[in-house]
């Protein structure tokens, strides 16, 4: 792996999600099934997976063997990642925000974005289906038996101090005012029943995406217009 892959995605805005049993055991046998059961529930409803699974082994990708877990990571352009599956059923994953790193673009260079400031977050792409792909992931390792005991999820969103909430879709209006975070990080955890995350979890999803939008300030956020874009995420036409 390359060694300084975490210390890049760090380097700028970046998420962190973890998965923890609440009941530690051996829940995957092997570390073949650690990857594999990454590879087969891996959401693929945009032109991204999450986790993203990589499908070779390079310079900038791969995917490596532990001690007992399985990871796969990636440094490519503005695709920022590293994720362990652990054989008891721990998941860890770190990712950059992707308009941290628009001058990496592969859809093109943006003007003057090495220049800009890293200090917005687009409220759709980067949180509503993010958070909402995270609980889907969550609800199938579920179906999978990884915790049938219940699970703690803790998310963190890194490096927000500052950082103000943007929609970045020309064919929406802009925020009607400035939500901008005081916090360098804003921090969710909670514990959920396997009966609640496998029933509800686009709805756990929208709790998580309402309490980071407080803690930016942005406490009358259209609710509906959220659960729409979770809609058509969920149904393939983001």
């Amino acid at each position: 792996m390359n060694n300084n892959v975490l210390d890049i995605i760090k380097s700028r805005g970046y998420w962190r999600i973890n998965f923890e049993p609440l009941v530690y055991g051996e829940k995957l046998k092997t570390l073949g099934e650690c990857k594999d059961i990454v590879e087969k529930n891996a959401v693929r409803l945009r032109g991204w997976d999450y986790p993203h699974f990589p499908k070779r082994t390079g310079d900038n990708t791969g995917l490596e063997a532990g001690n007992n877990f399985y990871q796969g990571w990636i440094d490519w352009y503005d695709e920022k990642e590293l994720w362990r599956m652990y054989q008891s059923g721990q998941f860890l994953h770190y990712f950059g925000l992707r308009d941290d790193w628009s001058e990496l673009s592969h859809w093109g260079i943006v003007p003057d974005a090495a220049s800009e400031p890293k200090n917005t977050l687009n409220i759709i792409g980067e949180v509503i289906y993010e958070i909402t792909e995270v609980f889907e992931f969550l609800s199938r390792l579920a179906k999978n038996g990884i915790y049938d005991e219940g699970v703690r999820v803790t998310i963190s969103l890194n490096k927000t101090k500052d950082r103000e909430l943007t929609v970045k879709d020309a064919l929406r209006a802009p925020l009607m005012g400035a939500y901008k975070a005081t916090l360098d990080k804003i921090e969710f955890t909670k514990e959920y029943r396997k009966d609640e995350v496998l029933a509800q979890s686009k709805e756990l999803a929208f709790d998580v995406v309402l309490y980071i939008f407080e803690r930016f300030g942005w406490h009358n956020p259209p609710i509906a217009t959220i659960k729409r874009d979770q809609e058509n995420l969920l149904s393939g036409q983001p």
